[in-house]
């Protein structure tokens, strides 16, 4: 994935920016490119069949798996075929509004009746770029704990309590480790770091908002991440191999992992699982409570000649009856208030029960840089934490690494 993302973002910086201006095409159909795995995508059909059957106009859905979404969305603006529409992370946005490829939403939906004022202010101002809402957020996921109910009580270990430290998270991913099950899995990407970090009293980069440096090697930030250096060392994460062989989701599903840290993207797929008993809790704390915004939000290309049809689907998607849709099929944390409170999305009657546990992060939300240069900063520290979490590479080697690799990249303009 981390080098789909980065192809991607490479190829788009000379592909877009030269396109003509669209002409209006009233009434056409419009083509929708979302990332979504099998489950995912079933959501989506559900909302596009619910517009139409609305009376909305046509959509043309293209689902992509989420390892070639950037690389598919690039290609198509390359050959003049963009989708009207695409659902896209915040990480990953500003490369394509820097080359003139999204048109920004903000106006297109207060036609539309669209009042941002409904909506959670987190992801509206991920999606605010050049001083403009660029994309219209759908959710508001943060990342959580995942945990298998049978395989705590099979251990004789306690449900996760709100509130729990890193040291009793430690301790109850090492009292799960036994019997071919490891305790937890954890990817060494900055999205599952960037939390500990905040919480710790550290940074990831020097100016969240201009950055010009990553601050990983500081105090603050290096203590995070040593802590997670030493649960791994303990055995009980997953192996190398083990990883290799199998993904962290499908480890968990099958029971061989206890817990693992994600966001709401992984319940549609987990629900299908057969057999399997899981909830969900709060991250543990280092310090202060943190955690790191997951939001997708539906763009508007610049080469779009339906931008009405384009912003009535968007208004839809993220109204109330859009959202009910998709919080349902357990994709969303909603991003329209209304329906994050209401019971579309916090009924215990389909698992997660303890949903509620998204909406009780939302205070303490922080979200990664906002800038062109991010998805390959991103890559590099993926690349780098990779080797210590899974190679044993001294920490400190690693983290100069990234000093080496990422920092020109965060100071290109």
């Amino acid at each position: 994935m981390r080098a789909g993302r980065l192809l991607a973002t490479v190829a788009l910086l000379g592909l877009v920016g030269c396109a003509a201006q669209p002409v209006e095409s009233a009434g056409a159909p419009i083509t929708l490119q979302v990332r979504a795995d099998p489950e995912e995508a079933a959501v989506y059909r559900s909302l596009v069949s619910a517009y139409q059957d609305a009376g909305g106009g046509e959509v043309n859905l293209v689902t992509v798996g989420r390892k070639d979404h950037l690389t598919r969305l690039s290609t198509a603006f390359a050959s003049g075929d963009a989708p009207d529409v695409f659902l896209i992370n915040y990480r990953d946005y500003s490369p394509f509004v820097q080359r003139g490829a999204v048109r920004p939403v903000g106006p297109l939906l207060e036609q539309e009746g669209v009042s941002t004022s409904d909506y959670y202010e987190q992801p509206l101002s991920a999606f605010t770029y050049q001083g403009a809402l660029q994309c219209m957020p759908q959710n508001i996921s943060s990342l959580v704990v995942y945990w298998n109910r049978a395989l705590f009580n099979q251990a004789g270990v306690a449900p996760p309590a709100a509130g729990w430290t890193w040291a009793e998270f430690a301790r109850t991913a090492q009292a799960l480790t036994a019997g071919g099950v490891k305790g937890v899995g954890i990817d060494p990407s900055i999205t599952r770091m960037a939390p500990f970090i905040w919480s710790s009293g550290g940074a990831i980069v020097d100016d969240e908002k201009a950055p010009t440096r990553t601050t990983l090697h500081e105090p603050g930030a290096r203590a995070a991440l040593q802590a997670v250096v030493d649960l791994i060392a303990t055995g009980a994460t997953p192996t190398k191999d083990q990883l290799a062989a199998q993904g962290l989701e499908e480890q968990f599903m099958t029971g061989k992992v206890a817990m693992f840290l994600s966001s709401r993207v992984e319940v549609p797929a987990l629900r299908e699982q057969r057999g399997l008993d899981f909830d969900v809790a709060a991250l543990p704390v280092m310090g202060n409570p943190a955690s790191v915004l997951h939001s997708d939000a539906y763009c508007v290309a610049s080469t779009s000649k339906n931008t009405k049809a384009a912003a009535k689907f968007i208004a839809y998607a993220v109204g109330w009856q859009g959202q009910t849709v998709t919080a349902l099929g357990g994709r969303t944390v909603p991003s329209l208030r209304s329906v994050a409170t209401s019971p579309a999305f916090l009924s215990p009657a389909r698992p997660p029960a303890s949903s509620q546990v998204f909406l009780d992060a939302i205070p303490h939300l922080r979200h990664t840089p906002v800038t062109p240069s991010w998805p390959e900063v991103e890559d590099v520290i993926g690349t780098q934490l990779q080797r210590a979490f899974e190679d044993a590479v001294p920490l400190d080697e690693v983290l100069a690494e990234i000093q080496k690799q990422a920092d020109p990249l965060l100071q290109r303009r």
